[in-house]
């Protein structure tokens, strides 16, 4: 009873942090592609946002637009994920260059742990 309750909690644990990776790995694909819409999937109920040193704490449904506002004037062409790294509480980070037509971008993401997934709290975009 005890090696089954130990071996459903392993695969248990092993699925959930499964599910955590594949939600950063969605947010990382949503930048590359510049889907504001997907990337908000993954805001926490406040995010703060930096854009070109334009920082402020909005909504879920606010920083959507604003980001989505970003990407309509600057469209990615690429993006790659830098560094990246995890708390021992279970947050984690991701640093990236994003380069658009006109500029490239130091992009950071951080996320915290909710449920069974990661959400994103803080977005900055920053000019290189």
């Amino acid at each position: 009873m005890n090696k089954l309750f130990l071996m459903f909690l392993l695969v248990f644990t092993g699925f959930s942090q499964n599910i955590k990776a594949q939600s950063f790995d969605n947010a990382i694909t949503a930048i590359r592609t510049g889907n504001a819409s997907a990337l908000a999937a993954h805001f926490s109920g406040n995010v703060e946002v930096s854009i070109k040193g334009n920082e402020a704490s909005y909504s879920k449904a606010q920083a959507e637009m604003v980001i989505k506002n970003f990407f309509s004037t600057q469209p990615p062409k690429s993006f790659t994920v830098v560094h990246q790294g995890t708390s021992p509480e279970g947050s984690k980070y991701f640093i990236g260059t994003l380069t658009t037509s006109s500029a490239t971008y130091r992009t950071y993401v951080y996320a915290k742990p909710q449920g069974n997934m990661l959400v994103i709290q803080e977005i900055r975009f920053e000019v290189q």
